[in-house]
């Protein structure tokens, strides 16, 4: 399924929760998960002299493990610094930030997804690092601007890319050779995935599906982006494309695939949580929909080699694949140290050691020494990825502007929806025409 599996609470709780922070609200921020206190004090300076930062981010362990490690180097470094880590999968992390937000209590640093961003800066959640590229705090002078540009709105700089990526299918070549099925190349089709999904499944029997069921979100933006659509309107008072029989015809093809068991049911995939889980790492599925930057982790949990090519082509289309921040960090306007904060996010993107700890698993590094660096000793996991980011570029277009405000509304629709159609609840016509009618009245509520 969708790569870091979106809670349909999560998702719509942002924008309410938020708003709520802005007429003063109080909540507790809750605990790391560390078990140390998110109390609206952390951030000062302590007793001891040194200056307290907290900082939040979502993932799998891999990228817990990582990040606290590159966080022990920073504070061997600066020894007057103390950094607190709260960490949780992507599932709760965006109702944690909520509640902090509407607790005026978020941390001093947060990881930030393109999706969202918007409404951050939406409700001055957020500070301008242009202060601090400026004078080099934030040295970006190694980093092109395609890899930053997407932190950008109204030409002020919100968030430092951690890494670009792109969607990607991961899948097992052993897999596909077991069951004497051609890996796909790219120009491969919609139609050509779904024939070999069937041919998978057949040859690799009744314990393993052909591929996941991602009737998801992203890849139906990819299919709009295709067709030189977009979710959105330009107005963002409505959706972007005006005819339904594309999403329709979206949630027929899946359809078709989970009443011929070549996809799996939501009663199989409903206790995935996180990327261990996936039916690709217990060899469920030679095949799995997720960004690129989480290959690492991927090839981690499945302790196996795992390549990467992009979605089908759609013949006679436009390139749908982009190159997307795979996410980035923030600093908010809770911060009682934001140019501590930047020091840290500095750290992050350029120090050679912290990146040989991070070890790219959040994305192709934006400093270009970086990735140099990284080249010479990366695993074969990051040489994938490193590469699929070239390929995916030879089949991308410039990214398309941050979800509206209020987009998160939009996701938990979509993902309320979708679950419906998995389920049998609704047809792919009454799912089109549902989210039409509740996604043009909610984004018409601005």
């Amino acid at each position: 399924m969708l790569t870091e599996k979106r809670s349909k609470a999560a998702l719509s709780i942002v924008s309410t929760t938020l708003l709520a922070a802005m007429v003063g609200c109080s909540s507790d921020g809750g605990a790391g998960q560390d078990g140390s206190s998110a109390n609206p004090q952390a951030g000062n300076t302590s007793s001891n002299g040194k200056v307290e930062l907290r900082i939040a981010w979502w993932g799998s362990q891999d990228r817990h493990d990582r990040t606290l490690k590159a966080i022990e180097l920073y504070e061997q470094q600066n020894p007057n610094v103390k950094l607190t880590a709260e960490f949780i999968a992507w599932d709760g992390y965006w109702d944690k930030l909520a509640t902090q937000a509407a607790g005026k209590n978020l941390p001093d640093i947060i990881q930030q997804d393109y999706k969202y961003v918007n409404e951050y800066v939406a409700r001055d959640l957020l500070v301008d690092l242009n202060p601090y590229v400026q004078s080099n705090t934030i040295d970006l002078r190694d980093a092109d601007h395609l890899h930053t540009d997407g932190g950008k709105i109204n030409n002020k700089l919100y968030a430092v890319n951690l890494g670009t990526n792109s969607l990607a299918i991961a899948y097992d070549p052993a897999m596909f050779a077991q069951a004497g099925v051609p890996e796909l190349k790219p120009g491969y089709t919609w139609d050509d995935l779904a024939a070999a999904a069937r041919q998978l499944k057949s040859k690799l029997g009744s314990d393993a599906y052909g591929m996941p069921n991602f009737n998801s979100m992203d890849p139906f933006k990819h299919l709009l982006r295709e067709k030189g659509l977009w979710l959105y309107n330009e107005q963002a008072n409505g959706l972007g494309y005006d005819n339904d029989q594309i999403l329709v015809d979206y949630f027929k093809y899946f359809d078709a695939l989970l009443k011929d068991g070549v996809v799996p049911t939501p009663q199989v995939t409903q206790d995935i949580k996180g990327l261990e889980d996936e039916l690709i790492v217990h060899k469920k599925s030679p095949m799995h929909f997720f960004n690129s930057n989480q290959v690492v982790a991927l090839q981690k949990a499945a302790n196996r080699p795992l390549k990467l090519t992009i979605l089908p082509d759609l013949p006679g289309g436009t390139k749908g694949h982009f190159l997307k921040p795979s996410q980035f960090f923030s600093i908010t306007k809770h911060s009682k140290h934001p140019e501590e904060a930047a020091k840290f996010i500095n750290f992050f993107t350029n120090d050679l050691k912290a990146n040989e700890i991070l070890g790219a698993e959040r994305g192709v590094p934006i400093s270009s020494k970086v990735r140099e660096h990284l080249g010479k000793s990366m695993g074969d996991a990051a040489k994938e990825m490193f590469g699929y980011i070239e390929l995916a570029q030879q089949h991308a277009r410039e990214i398309h502007p941050p979800d509206p405000e209020g987009s998160s509304k939009i996701e938990a629709l979509f993902a309320r929806i979708q679950e419906a159609v998995n389920y049998g609840e609704l047809t792919p016509e009454q799912a089109a025409k549902q989210f039409r009618e509740e996604g043009t009245k909610e984004l018409q509520k601005k």
